[in-house]
């Protein structure tokens, strides 16, 4: 596949060479960071016999040196040192919240932010995004964990938590990396200078440094997931939690605006000379209506025309009810977006356990180039997915197009900025033709 670069928050090498994701819990089976057991710190793991080797153990059903890998090559370990940076005392002092390294703001997700009674003695925050902010506090895993003969199921009883299924995975890193009431990068933090957020669970776990040998005994004790797969269950569970989010945040605000992090930045964030009135068309908006952020909607319906024309029609209809509710009231959006996440959750369901096959994907692929669907990527979020999209749905083929064609739709999200749509709509006619060959 060609390469390339885009920006999302700060530049990216494409192809799957994105930014690390902040992998910190929302929902699901017990979240790590959430869960009720000791976190022992990152120390406990990183003994030489443990997963502090130097070098990976040639004869171990494990490599051994996650802990290095993890200290030298991710992301995760510099979150709380982001924190200490003149970018986040800026933000900090805009916002009124005192060191960031101290606010609770910037600690849920650039650190393991458990509070002091479940802090072990080797326990530090300044680690940063460590082993238990993913793998949950081991305080009643770590023994079976040790021994050497515990089985998956019985270190996920114990409250490991399950990274290994997509679903589990997607609730973990959304927690951080889209907006939910929770954990909010709201309107003010990005307006005091947060990057933005987004997310694509493939590209993000590809893109996380590997600390596991994917080999016959890997496969016996986890599953090995496609791209395809964790795309597109990616998708669904984004869906869903974007819309669970946008509800209770709703249903609590008592504000006179409603949180804009939910709305498609590109809907406001234009130039005046710019004009926008039938880029809104797809939503049933007019000009100076500000449009609800929906790019995972978007690719969902492209899944579930494959997969489910049924679901597909009603996630065309409530998506639609959804925008236009956006003029009617906190309330009519509340409802709108309740429905929405239940159609998220059935897909989501329902793509973990029977993931889209080979003639599937072909439809989906065709359906993200298609001159139709070219209509909706109007903005940036959308063409940003559309782009992460077909990168996995071709690597999982295992198909190659012209890498010039690949080359374009990362040239074209480089930057929100800089977004084009009519641009990117070329880039995936040339994508259309490098497909026929």
């Amino acid at each position: 596949m060609g390469g390339g670069k885009l920006n999302i928050t700060i530049p990216l090498t494409w192809p799957k060479a994105m930014i690390i994701a902040l992998l910190i819990g929302l929902a699901g089976p017990a979240i790590a960071q959430s869960n009720d057991a000791i976190h022992l710190g990152v120390q406990t793991c990183g003994a030489s016999t443990c997963h502090g080797a130097v070098q990976p153990w040639q004869n171990s059903t494990v490599l051994q040196n996650e802990f290095i890998i993890w200290s030298t090559h991710d992301a995760h370990s510099n979150a709380y040192k982001s924190l200490l940076s003149d970018r986040a005392k800026r933000i900090s002092a805009r916002l009124g919240l005192g060191p960031p390294e101290q606010a609770a703001t910037c600690l849920n997700c650039h650190a393991n932010n458990v509070p002091t009674e479940k802090q072990g003695k080797n326990f530090n925050i300044a680690d940063g995004v460590g082993c238990e902010s993913c793998h949950g506090g081991a305080e009643n895993w770590l023994g079976t964990h040790v021994s050497g003969v515990s089985s998956r199921p019985e270190l996920v009883a114990a409250g490991m938590y399950p990274t290994e299924d997509p679903i589990a995975r997607a609730e973990l890193c959304i927690g951080c990396h889209l907006p939910n009431p929770d954990r909010l990068v709201n309107h003010r933090l990005l307006a005091a200078g947060h990057p933005r957020l987004a997310f694509e669970l493939d590209t993000f776990s590809v893109n996380q440094p590997a600390h596991a040998r994917i080999d016959d005994d890997y496969r016996q004790r986890k599953p090995d997931h496609n791209g395809a797969k964790l795309w597109a269950v990616g998708q669904a569970v984004s869906a869903r939690q974007q819309m669970r989010g946008l509800a209770q945040t709703m249903s609590r605000n008592a504000n006179l605006f409603p949180e804009l992090t939910f709305f498609e930045c590109g809907s406001c964030h234009r130039p005046f000379d710019s004009a926008i009135g039938a880029d809104r068309v797809r939503a049933g908006l007019g000009p100076g209506e500000p449009q609800l952020y929906d790019a995972n909607l978007v690719m969902l319906r492209a899944i579930a025309d494959a997969v489910d024309p049924d679901i597909a029609q009603r996630l065309k209809n409530q998506t639609r009810a959804l925008h236009r509710a956006s003029r009617q009231g906190a309330g009519a959006v509340a409802r709108a977006a309740n429905e929405l996440a239940e159609l998220a959750d059935k897909l989501a369901t329902r793509l973990n356990g029977t993931p889209p096959d080979r003639n599937d994907l072909r439809a989906i692929l065709n359906t993200l180039a298609s001159r139709q669907h070219a209509a909706k990527y109007v903005d940036f979020g959308a063409a940003e997915q559309t782009t992460m999209a077909v990168a996995a749905i071709l690597e999982t083929l295992g198909e190659a197009p012209d890498p010039g064609a690949l080359d374009q739709l990362y040239d074209a999200t480089q930057s929100p900025a800089r977004f084009n749509s009519r641009g990117f709509a070329n880039a995936l006619a040339q994508l259309r033709e490098s497909l026929k060959k």
